[in-house]
């Protein structure tokens, strides 16, 4: 017998050897555990309802895009899944006294990596170029104006400064420095957000104008790169596959060798194909109903549902009206009928970690939305004439059809019949039609969803903030006109906080519920996360049993 097989023998009985004495000394589960894979190098099956149209940062705005996009790229700062905001290639920053520059210095090892062997360092200057395309007017970037913040950058998208002159600039290869026009507290968590991730010059200008576009002419700093993408629009079977990419996992180690995007425009067949196992993981879009019965699940609460009231109808211009609505609203029994992850909404706001970890608290007295059926009852006995009571007889609550928790609601209407004696018809009208009856003001009272895709209190605030209402505090009207300008994160929540409570108190909106967006993930797997906000389910961490 030669050495090296001498070698290799004796090798092998050591290993059985230890593995004898484990079992001898160790409980069964141990045992098992001690055979068993670490979970890792897994490739992911996830179905998507539609083909993603562009994995280009500056330009990704379709849900599909960006959610697959975000599992592309790597920006300087990210959130976690606790909420928190961290460094992500960047190593460490600092931020001038007066809140207008921004240093920061990353890490060196990060790589580029795309079909075809490409591999480059990501460097300060992939910044530098990734902005300048954002402001590029020939980009056309929907996000550039949520970045206005930085010095030139408005200029440059209207043509009247070049891209070379905005306030993002490359000290050398790992030092990258922002100029602000004016403070913004929201700066660093803009970082963490798709459309300031980095762009590598070198590759972009060899993309023939298809960058983001197909598999060939992407390339990817993040956890994953594409390795296949097939969207043939008038085909079946679409797909997106993403592998892990080594030029990031040498950094930060990636768990899954991978995962498989299948495009499956049917809800139910992307259902079946879940309970199946065909796939793994199922995202059900936020009012969409999730199998969650015997199914592992995570939810995310981004979004509020609540009434709002044609206030163009004269009874429904009164606040005292729409507040006797709204303590005619029995929570416990609406709640008690819908589904458990349905929660109650207290305010416009959700309480979602993220914005607890931004600073922001919900301070509506429960009081403003707490029923009361008793002067609910008083307070309708005059508050109207009875020829202004019969006007609302036939009025109906429109409601998207595609809101899967619909039928609940008729709780609601039960009600405001028990007190007011009428009627409200629940009236489910399609997408589009909803959009524009919303817009022309077509409607008595609608089932309004508010939603944030960033984050920020403002987004929730936005929607009231179209002229029909007039804030009284200085605060609360500043929280809209004065968005992106503020110098802390404790402004911009005092404005914010100002301007929901006015909106509640005056009952312009009452709020329904909490709406989550759910994950349902397969019993074996586990370290995905998902981020409702921008409907993303990560999968750097994700693990296979």
């Amino acid at each position: 017998m030669t050495a090296a097989k001498l070698r290799a023998f004796a090798s092998f009985v050591l290993i059985i050897c230890s593995a004898a004495l484990f079992v001898a000394c160790a409980p069964l589960e141990a045992v098992v555990e001690f055979f068993s894979d670490d979970g890792t190098g897994h490739i992911f099956k996830m179905a998507i309802d539609a083909d993603p149209q562009c994995l280009d940062p500056q330009l990704a705005e379709d849900k599909n895009s960006v959610s697959i996009a975000k599992n592309l790229f790597a920006g300087l700062m990210a959130i976690d899944e606790s909420g928190k905001l961290v460094c992500r290639i960047a190593e460490d920053y600092t931020v001038s006294s007066d809140g207008l520059k921004y240093t920061f210095y990353l890490k060196e090892g990060y790589k580029w990596n795309a079909v075809g062997d490409f591999e480059a360092p990501v460097t300060a200057q992939d910044f530098v170029f990734g902005f300048r395309r954002l402001f590029d007017p020939k980009t056309a970037s929907p996000h550039a104006k949520d970045y206005y913040c930085i010095y030139g950058a408005e200029a440059a998208v209207r043509g009247l400064i070049g891209t070379e002159s905005i306030g993002v600039a490359a000290l050398d290869d790992y030092t990258l420095e922002f100029t602000l026009g004016y403070q913004n507290a929201e700066f660093l968590y803009l970082l963490a957000e798709l459309p300031a991730m980095p762009c590598c010059e070198e590759f972009f200008n060899t993309s023939g104008g298809k960058y983001g576009l197909e598999a060939e002419a992407t390339c990817s700093n993040g956890p994953f790169y594409i390795r296949y993408w097939l969207h043939d629009p008038y085909g079946k079977n679409n797909y997106v596959r993403i592998r892990r990419n080594p030029g990031y996992s040498e950094m930060s180690y990636v768990s899954p060798a991978g995962v498989n995007y299948i495009v499956t425009p049917d809800a139910e067949e992307r259902t079946s194909d879940f309970l199946g196992g065909a796939t793994e993981a199922a995202l059900y879009a936020v009012g969409s109903a999730a199998p969650i019965d015997g199914s592992e699940y995570v939810c995310g609460y981004a979004d509020t549902a609540g009434l709002i009231f044609n206030e163009k109808i004269k009874a429904f211009s009164d606040a005292q009206v729409r507040q006797v609505f709204s303590w005619a609203v029995d929570r416990e029994a609406l709640n008690g009928s819908a589904p458990d992850i349905l929660v109650d909404a207290g305010g416009v706001v959700p309480k979602n970690p993220l914005l607890s970890k931004k600073g922001y608290s919900n301070t509506v007295d429960p009081e403003t939305v707490a029923p009361n059926k008793a002067m609910a009852e008083y307070k309708w006995s005059f508050i109207l004439t009875e020829a202004e009571k019969s006007e609302l007889i036939g009025k109906t609550v429109m409601i998207p059809s595609d809101f899967g928790y619909g039928e609940y609601l008729s709780e609601l209407t039960d009600c405001w019949y028990s007190v007011f004696g009428i009627h409200f018809g629940l009236e489910f009208v399609n997408a589009r039609d909803y959009e524009s009856r919303l817009e022309s003001g077509d409607y008595d009272i609608a089932l309004i969803m508010l939603h944030s895709g960033s984050a920020s209190p403002a987004d929730y605030i936005e929607p009231f903030g179209d002229g029909s209402l007039t804030f009284k505090s200085e605060a609360a009207a500043e929280a809209l006109s004065g968005r992106g300008h503020y110098a802390s994160m404790t402004l911009l929540n005092y404005a914010c906080s100002e301007a929901e409570n006015e909106i509640i108190s005056e009952y312009h909106f009452i709020p329904i519920w909490q709406i989550p967006t759910v994950m349902c993930f397969d019993e074996d797997a586990q370290g995905l996360w998902l981020d409702p906000f921008s409907g993303t389910v990560y999968f750097e961490n994700a693990k296979k049993f």
